[in-house]
């Protein structure tokens, strides 16, 4: 589902809520005074304004996230075949042991150092 259709429905329903409550309150007889109205109507403006300011913190992590792939692929795409290759081995070995690929970076420097 569009996340911005999921936002919309989610401050239809808000105010949808907020407004049976004033029409049950209006209906009942009961005595609402402004005080009441204006604290139903903040927290209406409240949940509206929460349920779309997730939608920037949703936006910037998705940025976050394309950028560091875009890293990551360009890292991938400098490596030669044979580097692949090692690579492949080194996060696939079966000892257990987890490689960072800094570390795995760091040892291609002092090999091609040593040469």
């Amino acid at each position: 589902m569009n996340s911005n259709l999921t936002r919309l429905i989610a401050t239809a329903i808000i105010w949808t809520a907020l407004t049976a409550i004033v029409m049950t309150g209006m209906l009942t007889n009961t005595d609402m005074n402004f005080i009441i109205l204006a604290i139903i109507f903040g927290a209406g403006v409240v949940g509206t304004i929460s349920v779309w300011e997730s939608a920037k913190n949703d936006a910037a992590q998705e940025a976050e996230k394309t950028k560091r792939r875009g890293r990551v692929d360009r890292l991938l795409d400098g490596l030669s075949d044979a580097e692949l290759d090692d690579l492949r081995a080194r996060l696939g070995a079966s000892d257990g042991e987890v490689l960072g690929l800094d570390d795995l970076l760091a040892e291609r420097d002092r090999r091609t150092r040593g040469r």
